[in-house]
């Protein structure tokens, strides 16, 4: 009996499906850790976000966007687009585009004692273990700074 090189049909399939049920065991375990990076960039991006408004407002004494406006970023906004380089400007903040986060900001009632600003950071799927897909922050005129998870 002479010896062949190579594998044989059997050891070929075996490998396969070691690697067939490696993978299917790893996908659920990936998908938990890129929720929780696209979580911790929300989360992290929202406190920015909050200690820009703060110092915008003690730079001007408003909130960005001025005069209760909104401004709405979506994730496939264009980094060029102009309300993301106002943003910068105002804030010192570049927001990143192209990572499923969408970002909302709201002026609400300048110019009175309730003024405030509200940022929302969301995502088409859920950012954190308890199914929340967003995070609310607003800060008051006063410095009260609250951070909370948008409802599922």
């Amino acid at each position: 009996m002479t010896k062949k090189d190579g594998f044989t049909l059997v050891e070929i399939i075996v490998v396969l499906a070691i690697l067939g049920i490696l993978a299917a065991t790893a996908m659920p375990f990936f998908q938990t850790w890129q929720q929780r990076a696209y979580g911790s960039e929300a989360t992290v991006m929202m406190k920015r976000l909050i200690d820009g408004e703060i110092m915008y407002f003690l730079d001007n004494n408003r909130f960005f966007p001025p005069n209760g406006g909104s401004i709405d970023i979506f994730e496939n906004t264009p980094q060029n687009d102009p309300n993301i380089l106002a943003i910068r400007d105002a804030l010192k903040i570049t927001i990143p585009v192209e990572r499923h986060l969408s970002y909302q900001f709201h002026h609400i009632a300048p110019g009175t004692p309730q003024a405030m600003c509200q940022i929302d950071i969301t995502a088409p799927f859920p950012l954190f273990k308890s199914g929340h897909r967003g995070l609310t922050g607003t800060v008051t005129k006063d410095g009260t700074v609250t951070l909370l998870p948008m409802n599922p």
